[in-house]
């Protein structure tokens, strides 16, 4: 899982233990049991669906990474500054349409458009470094 790698959840034991006892490790076998469980129920009763086991663990997973992860304090500050960044950044190109490349400043299109089709195409790292360029003065010695 991404929140493992990232380090946002610090160990494999931090999800619940019914979610370990019936999925296993994290990982792909996660999919593979949800996928066979809709698979096994649609073949008994000719519904697809999963059975109610999986997906009530399943459903215990979702509001355990809800919790942990997609809405922890660290990815709401994450978030937080990713909109900041986003926003200065629009504020900037649209007081300085001329720093917009040609290949976005197309006639028809609004400033604030070409400014988004910009910053839209950024890359996360490139979105930084251009806000650190632009906003964080730098000592010229």
């Amino acid at each position: 899982l991404d929140a493992l790698r990232a380090g946002t959840l610090r160990r494999r034991e931090a999800f619940p233990v019914p979610v370990l006892e019936r999925f296993g490790e994290p990982g792909r076998a996660w999919v593979h049991t949800m996928i066979n469980a809709v698979i096994d129920e649609s073949l008994h009763t000719g519904a697809v669906r999963m059975d109610g086991d999986t997906l009530a663990v399943m459903n215990l997973l979702r509001d355990f990474m809800f919790e942990h992860v997609y809405q922890s304090a660290e990815q709401l500050r994450q978030q937080r500054r990713a909109v900041a960044v986003i926003r200065d950044l629009m504020d900037w190109h649209l007081e300085h349409p001329e720093e917009i490349p040609d290949t976005y400043r197309q006639d028809e299109a609004s400033a604030q458009t070409q400014a988004a089709d910009y910053i839209a195409g950024m890359t996360d790292r490139y979105a930084l470094a251009t806000h650190d360029r632009l906003f964080r003065p730098t000592l010229s010695l």
